[in-house]
């Protein structure tokens, strides 16, 4: 019996082998052909791994160019509102709400040593079209300017420039100064905002002293109203006689700035058929900071007119000869600052004679370059025929830089 079983399994096992061996070896293609598979699955996510690494790389190359492009890129600006409430000794009042200035900057370095620099200024809140002309406000191209690097002390700027004269010309941003309104010595005598179209150059040396020169377009004025009326603002302007400004200016001294400036023109008027010539503009100027908050200012500035002819009313009424003075006290504790100041003018006719004060606070929220102001004002002119004109009153201001 035994050896009838085992004659039965040996005759089934080979076709049984044959049928096992047999699946196997198709088990096995389609291991391979899974493996295959799987092996080009692997290489094009590879692919695709390897080309996004480059896709990313690019972008942040583009990304990286961008933002070192954008640090060469340099926006600010200052702005100031006004609320004015005077009233004359003879009567007359006025109140006014005044959004004085809004000005944008925008800057762009090249590189280390090149640089452009520019100020777009609207005046007065608004620029409206009229039938005569005027209008309720002024859009500004204020500066404009590239800025070259010749070595480590000396610069040199082409273009639409701030004139180097007085303390305001250059630093004039509302949380710079006290006072809701400009000095008017320098509002009116330097005249600040001034700007011209030319060339300057600026000298630094070690010991504190910083010498600067500038040939521009020059002003064109009359004898019938103050030398701020002779800005021409590089607006299609005559430069028929140039004008030269040098200043020297002093820093060597802990919490002292001092300044002698000096601005001629050969015509004052550009006009060569009428009487006046030439104008010289000089004066000096002092800022003095003991460290404890107390700060002291002050300003002296003259300028002087010739004539073909000088025996008519403008020179021997001595209206060649336009002077002011400006003085300025002040405590600052944190954010809060205490001012009092005194500005005298002595312009080209009786009406323009007269000595302005003002008192009051200054506040800087946290810190911050934003200032809110208030001032009393009070104004009187040297003339008693002109004593109803007196005025008093006070000021209400807010401005901000960044």
């Amino acid at each position: 019996m035994k050896k009838l079983v085992l004659a039965g399994l040996l005759a089934i096992t080979p076709v049984t082998f044959a049928e096992t061996l047999e699946h196997v070896e198709e088990e096995v293609h389609l291991a391979m052909e899974t493996i295959q598979q799987l092996k080009a699955e692997l290489n094009e996510l590879k692919a695709a791994v390897k080309m996004q690494g480059e896709v990313q790389e690019a972008s942040m190359g583009k990304i990286a160019k961008a933002a070192k492009k954008f640090e060469k890129i340099h926006i600010g600006g200052y702005g100031e509102l006004h609320y004015n409430d005077h009233e004359t000794d003879g009567g007359s009042k006025s109140k006014k709400v005044d959004a004085h200035r809004y000005v944008l900057f925008f800057g762009y370095d090249y590189n280390e040593k090149v640089r452009f620099r520019s100020e777009f200024e609207l005046e007065h809140g608004l620029v409206k079209d009229t039938a005569d002309g005027s209008n309720g406000g002024e859009v500004e191209l204020e500066q404009m300017y590239i800025e070259i690097d010749l070595n480590d002390q000396t610069s040199t700027k082409a273009g639409v420039i701030l004139v180097p004269v007085g303390i305001m010309n250059e630093n004039h941003e509302p949380p710079t100064f006290y006072g809701v309104e400009r000095n008017d010595v320098e509002k009116y005598l330097i005249p600040a905002t001034w700007w011209a179209a030319g060339v300057s150059i600026t000298h630094k040396m070690s010991n504190g002293i910083t010498l600067e020169a500038m040939v521009s377009e020059g002003l064109k004025g009359t004898t019938a109203g103050y030398i701020r009326g002779g800005r021409q603002k590089s607006a299609d302007a005559t430069a028929s006689d140039l004008a030269y400004t040098a200043r020297l200016t002093y820093t060597g001294m802990p919490g002292l700035k001092a300044s002698l400036f000096y601005n001629h023109q050969s015509d004052f008027t550009q006009d060569s058929s009428d009487n006046i010539e030439e104008m010289d503009l000089y004066g000096a100027t002092a800022i003095y900071n003991f460290g404890d908050g107390f700060e002291v200012r002050a300003l002296h500035v003259q300028a002087d007119f010739s004539g073909k002819d000088e025996s008519g009313a403008f020179f021997t009424n001595g209206f060649d000869e336009h002077q002011g003075t400006f003085f300025e006290v002040s405590k600052r504790t944190g954010n809060l600052g205490i001012y009092a100041n005194q500005s005298i003018v002595s312009g080209e006719k009786v009406s323009r004679q007269y000595t302005v004060q003002t008192a009051g606070f200054s506040f800087w929220p946290q810190g911050t370059n934003t200032v809110f102001k208030i001032n009393y004002y009070d104004k009187d002119y040297s003339s008693e025929s002109l004593n109803s004109s007196d005025t008093d009153g006070f000021d209400i201001g807010m401005g901000y830089e960044f």
